[in-house]
């Protein structure tokens, strides 16, 4: 997992230079819809099961525009296939982190 981190640092600096309102690129309205499906999925499930369980589902019923994010990102003039795949179990882990409300300490 470390190497993982440290072969994404490149990348991830490129990402750090987005435009402001990222929120309007493809990649900023991907990671949204991404965001928005991994809480509701989580909110669904966390009232009949533990948090670690609700969020292993959320991130499973999301997969979808998970990869829909990952593709706009591959897409990017910043990133390729490689550097998507790199990234994708440390960008996975944050948002199960996130949704069980733990800070992860790392590059991301």
């Amino acid at each position: 997992m470390r190497r993982v981190l440290l072969a994404s640092l490149p990348a991830l600096a490129l990402l750090a230079t987005a435009p402001v309102r990222a929120e309007e690129s493809p990649e900023g309205l991907r990671h949204a819809a991404w965001q928005t499906c991994l809480d509701e999925a989580f909110a669904e499930q966390v009232r009949t099961t533990s948090r670690s369980f609700a969020a292993t589902k959320a991130v499973t019923t999301c997969r979808d525009r998970e990869e829909a994010y990952l593709g706009a990102l591959a897409g990017s003039p910043f990133l390729d296939g490689d550097d998507v795949a790199r990234i994708r179990p440390a960008l996975v882990a944050r948002a199960r982190d996130r949704l069980m409300g733990e800070r992860r300490l790392s590059a991301l």
